[in-house]
């Protein structure tokens, strides 16, 4: 974030805790876990308005917590707002047999371009790790984190290791001003097992706000020899990104930050696409004039990343297309074929003939760590500006760095060593809208 900790307005907070618990305490035996111990899985995730509106979720083995909120430059918390919190008891159950209590705030009338400091205080009076995060300045000009298909495991740390060190190399790249990640899924390699969603923890996750929809491998049960798809439950568990999505899917969701408009789309359980549509719409109309840029996340790609060939994984192309095509949809990134792909402005199937008036660029991100696959050959190259199979990339891994002008849009791709290995600049299609 630029001019970081110039805004001086006062603090202003109200918090939404939900899921009260009447049953007895987790986590009080005779020898007390120290403070840091006492909270895991801490998430921070959007509001609608990233300028003054960001929620949290977070685990703890006590019932009862009090979130304590700062701006950074009060260091030592001095008269910070309070907000008492109870959560609920073990509400999904981890094939680890991990008991937790989970909790979710929202914090709203934030000041604007500001850093925040957080941190969790229990009865005993002892007090947690720090967590930070920024709001979005709304000035038109900031850069953020575009990541997916991570598969963190307990016993395969280097894949965590590595996804820690390409963040610090874009936020580099960056100048700092990278306070946003979006992931389109697969973070965890089973969303069923507690230590894999704790690979992330006391990362860099810690001091961002997080924007992730989930992958096919959040919705995986045990895995013994099989892999079976289950729903969203344990996704559920970890995040408490807006609830604003269609009806019964809590895991769609749309938000703003700064001047672009993101909706993230739950593509595993495709039972919900004329629901999703009806809402895409919906979220799109009621914005109007209100943002510059429509980015789109889902985990499954809408192009088949082998062949290039229309339809991606459910021929998700052929559902989302049109819909894009009519609202002006600028980026889609997806993600779950662990190579990369990046289409040329697509209109009604064809590179756009005016990229500064309408085409959707589609976009397909690497896998970080191992699991390198080979790209086949394609069927309309015309179409694509990158294609570029994993195993080709250094330690097979990449993900990607935007930086957001009123001009438009530059991405970078980096590899597993932190370069860039290749930069695409997306013209901006709307005037910028100061909102």
């Amino acid at each position: 974030m630029k001019n970081k900790l110039t805004v001086q307005a006062a603090l202003i907070l109200t918090a939404i805790c939900m899921l009260f618990v009447s049953c007895s305490g987790n986590g009080s035996g005779s020898v007390r876990a120290s403070a840091a111990e006492r909270v895991d899985l801490v998430y921070t995730n959007p509001g609608e308005d990233c300028s003054s509106s960001i929620r949290f979720s977070w685990h703890s083995s006590e019932s009862e917590v009090t979130l304590l909120c700062a701006k950074a430059s009060n260091e030592s918390f001095f008269l910070p707002k309070k907000v008492k919190c109870q959560g609920v008891f073990t509400p999904v159950a981890f094939h680890d047999g991990e008991e937790y209590y989970q909790f979710e705030a929202e914090l709203n009338h934030l000041s604007k371009n500001t850093d925040y400091i957080y941190k969790f205080r229990f009865a005993d009076g002892a007090e947690s790790d720090t967590y930070a995060f920024s709001t979005a300045d709304n000035d038109g000009e900031f850069g953020f984190l575009w990541i997916g298909d991570v598969h963190s495991v307990a016993d395969i740390p280097h894949r965590m290791e590595l996804a820690e060190e390409l963040a610090a190399s874009a936020e580099v790249l960056l100048e700092g001003d990278m306070d946003l990640v979006v992931s389109t899924g697969d973070e965890v390699c089973y969303g069923a097992y507690y230590s894999a969603w704790q690979q992330w923890q006391h990362t860099f996750i810690n001091q961002k706000v997080w924007a992730g929809i989930p992958g096919n491998h959040t919705y995986y049960d045990v895995f013994d020899g099989d892999q079976e798809i289950v729903d969203e439950r344990w996704w559920d568990a970890t995040q408490n990104q807006p609830m604003n999505g269609p009806e019964g899917q809590s895991s769609s969701f749309w938000f703003k930050y700064d001047s672009i408009l993101f909706i993230g789309i739950d593509c595993i359980d495709s039972s919900h696409i004329n629901e999703q549509k009806k809402w895409f719409k919906k979220v799109i109309e009621s914005n109007e004039g209100q943002y510059q840029y429509i980015v789109v996340f889902e985990h499954y790609p809408y192009i088949n990343s082998f062949t290039g060939s229309f339809g991606g994984t459910d021929v998700s192309f052929f559902l989302w297309q049109p819909v894009f095509d009519q609202y002006g949809v600028d980026l889609a990134l997806s993600g779950d074929s662990h190579v990369y792909l990046e289409s040329k402005p697509l209109y009604k199937k064809k590179v756009s003939a005016d990229p500064e008036k309408n085409g959707t660029t589609y976009f397909v991100s690497p896998q970080i760590g191992d699991r390198a696959r080979e790209i086949e050959s394609y069927v309309s190259p015309e179409l694509f500006e990158a294609r570029i199979t994993s195993a080709d990339l250094a330690q097979s891994s990449g993900l990607s760095a935007f930086k957001v002008t009123k001009e438009g849009m530059t991405h970078y791709l980096l590899d597993g060593d932190g370069n860039i290995v290749h930069e695409t600049f997306i013209k901006a299609k709307r005037p910028y809208t100061g909102k």
